[in-house]
């Protein structure tokens, strides 16, 4: 744990370090930007600024308790001050030249300075934007002369003469509560930095609070920045406010910079809003944060931003909430060798993480091993604690109608089959998820079940689905049920049937599930199918002989992964095979496709998983994809598959029909049947010439 004064020695050496060279580079692991945009007058002044800093102390001017170094048209810089008056006025000139600028280090650069007022006359038109007040922790008011055209100070407290921005408000400056004026729109380095102020109201035109610019406020509880317009929160913008617990950000932020919340101790909750795009090194470290949503906008996430106790320690438990394939799923995995350091932080998903919460604010109640909570009058399962081999979830409790199994609810049980009731209308996303011993399962009357509800149920063999289910929310509900052979679909006026376990669309004009253990060889659509789902029959093990003939289309992942399948017989009327149909088949070594096929996607056709990439733990994927050897295309030329084969270096084969299972070549077809032609005319000619023989016979007979 840091003290405070450690830390604000840190901080300082941060600041210094950065109105040096304007980046941190030489203190964190990587480099951040300014976001404010400078005008060029102030560009003008900066670049004089850094000038003067790159002279050696030794260069400066002593006159009196003030060290100065003269600007090129003979106007004074005050560079530092040795005074130890706690009423401190800046003169007008010194040894007869204009003071027109205070540069940064004007009134010392550590924490001691005796400072308790200071006045600012009107010759002075620059004052360093790096604050040099900030160093005064005794400073009760800064005043500044009327008819300075640059500056101005109202209450004690100096502005940028257009009240834009907040150039210092003084550290030991009476009074808890602040509000900062409308119309200003930046609070410049330090300027609230280590105040008294517990309060601290910010206005609506508020855009970018700069480095330090709120830290070191140890009283400050609250700040609610929602309705202002604030975009960026500039390096270690609240460091050091142990005290802050509530924070309420704006729409509009996009940056949280370096350190910007680092070491707000008492901070355990805060939301990011969907804005927000870049979140700084160390942030929130060192806050009272176990958990963060970080929202999907978020395109890059700094170093123990958020997690770490300090630099090197992780905070035990941390919990990230996002999405996968986005910036708080790798940093919540994130490594890197150079900075030796490896995040493993829990990972849950938004709705996941809805979910918990929504399940923590039920009012929960036990009947028998059921845990449920009531919900307009209805009760609804959010847990199941039978270790029966069998479980029959009751229709009703204490006269409530049971009519929904909330998420998850049923996945910790050990039974090898449960027995839904009509009551229950509704089965919630990942209801049996993991339920590994359940070999049956009966849903009676469920007219919806949700995502993944049967995720992982990797024992289940027998399903039986109510007919008036008319909404399964997965395009592949049962991917991950390898032992399943059969499902049944009860009558009803739902959107769903069954054929030999087989699903369907109501009207069978759709084949939406062919179970991954269903262990007939050969398989022929019925008559009317005129789609193939996505994966319908991916994974199955046994099946080696597929007739597709009526159907027009073949979904994505269709077959992907069915090793013994040897024979697809694909229609004359198809039209479409989508995305890796046909993919990881690596006995299928032909496949004959017609020219009304117009559409073939990527690794449809005559590809399998790299079998030494899959060893060596590489995540499936089209980078991992090679082509099946002596696969073989049959089609016509110019047509879609045609082009398909070569575009993928696949043989292709032209000029060739089909004739009982067997492909024929046409030109030895056509020899065949002249050869056939010639025999049969010749035969023809051999018996109407006997023919004619016998005839003549038969009338020298009669003669």
């Amino acid at each position: 744990m840091f003290e405070y004064k450690r830390i604000t020695a840190f901080l300082l050496s941060l600041l210094i370090c950065f109105s040096v060279s304007q980046s941190v580079n030489s203190v964190f692991a990587e480099e951040t930007e300014e976001t404010a945009t400078e005008s060029v007058a102030d560009e003008e002044q900066s670049e004089t600024e850094e000038d003067n800093e790159e002279q050696s102390e030794n260069d400066y001017i002593t006159s009196g308790d003030f060290m100065y170094s003269v600007i090129d048209d003979g106007a004074v810089c005050i560079e530092g001050c040795t005074s130890t008056e706690t009423d401190l006025i800046i003169p007008e000139s010194i040894d007869g030249m204009t003071v027109t600028e205070l540069s940064g280090k004007a009134f010392g650069d550590s924490p001691d300075q005796p400072y308790e007022t200071i006045s600012i006359p009107a010759t002075v038109t620059y004052i360093s934007e790096d604050n040099p007040f900030m160093y005064c922790l005794s400073l009760r008011e800064i005043t500044v002369d009327s008819e300075n055209e640059n500056y101005i100070s109202e209450n004690g407290v100096i502005y940028l003469k257009d009240k834009s921005m907040i150039i210092c408000y003084p550290q030991a400056k009476d009074g808890k509560s602040f509000d900062i004026p409308e119309g200003v729109k930046e609070i410049g380095v330090a300027g609230i930095y280590g105040t008294k102020l517990s309060e601290i109201n910010f206005p609506s035109s508020l855009e970018s609070i700069r480095s330090f610019g709120v830290g070191g406020n140890v009283n400050l509880k609250s700040v609610d920045m929602s309705g202002t317009a604030l975009e960026s929160i500039s390096m270690a913008g609240f460091v050091e406010c142990t005290a802050l617990s509530e924070v309420l950000l704006p729409d509009t932020l996009l940056a949280i910079e370096v350190a910007g919340f680092m070491e707000c101790k008492s901070l355990e909750e805060i939301k990011l809003p969907n804005s927000l795009d870049y979140v700084g090194q160390s942030a929130f470290m060192g806050t009272g944060l176990k958990k963060i949503e970080i929202p999907d906008s978020v395109s890059e996430i700094g170093y123990s931003a958020f997690g770490y106790s300090d630099e090197t320690t992780a905070v035990d438990g941390f919990l990230i909430i996002g999405s996968y394939n986005s910036a708080a799923y790798t940093y919540a995995k994130d490594s890197d060798d150079e900075y030796d350091y490896k995040n493993d932080f829990e990972f849950i998903t938004h709705e996941v993480a809805a979910e918990q919460e929504e399940y923590n604010s039920f009012d929960k109640s036990m009947y028998g091993d059921f845990e449920y909570t009531v919900i307009d009058g209805e009760a609804v399962i959010t847990s199941c604690k039978s270790v029966d081999t069998k479980i029959e979830v009751p229709s009703e409790i204490d006269g409530m109608p049971v009519t929904r199994i909330y998420t998850s609810a049923l996945g910790s049980c050990m039974a090898e089959e449960i027995i839904i009731p009509e009551s229950v209308k509704t089965i919630d996303k990942l209801a049996f998820y993991s339920c590994s011993y359940l070999k049956n399962l009966t849903i009676s009357g469920a007219e919806t079940i949700g995502e993944s509800a049967f995720a992982l149920c990797n024992a289940l063999e027998n399903i039986t689905i109510s007919g008036n289910c008319k909404n399964i929310e997965d395009d592949e509900p049962f991917i991950s049920c390898s032992m399943l052979e059969s499902i049944t679909v009860t009558d009803g006026d739902g959107e769903y049937s069954s054929e030999n376990g087989v699903l369907y669309n109501k009207d069978k004009t759709v084949l939406l599930v062919y179970p991954s253990a269903k262990s007939d060889k050969k398989f022929t659509v019925p008559s009317g199918v005129m789609e193939i789902g996505m994966s319908a029959f991916c994974y199955n093990l046994y099946l080696e002989e597929a007739d597709l003939t009526g159907v027009e289309t073949i979904g994505a992942y269709a077959f992907e992964g069915s090793e013994s399948l040897k024979k697809a017989i694909l229609s004359k009327n198809l039209k479409t095979v989508d995305i890796y149909a046909f993919a990881d088949c690596p006995n299928l070594m032909g496949i004959r496709v017609y020219k009304s096929t117009d559409e073939i996607g990527s690794y449809a056709f005559g590809y399998k998983y790299d079998s030494a990439a899959a060893e060596s733990g590489e995540t499936v994927s089209e980078d991992n994809m090679v082509t099946v050897d002596g696969f073989k295309i049959y089609a016509e030329k110019d047509s879609t598959a045609y082009n398909y084969a070569n575009a993928c270096g696949i043989e292709v084969v032209t000029g060739t029909i089909e004739i009982f299972g067997k492909n024929v070549v046409v030109g030895f077809l056509w020899t065949i049947v002249g050869i056939i032609s010639a025999l049969v005319i010749g035969l023809a000619g051999f018996f109407i010439a006997k023919n004619v023989k016998k005839k003549k016979d038969g009338k020298r007979k009669e003669k």
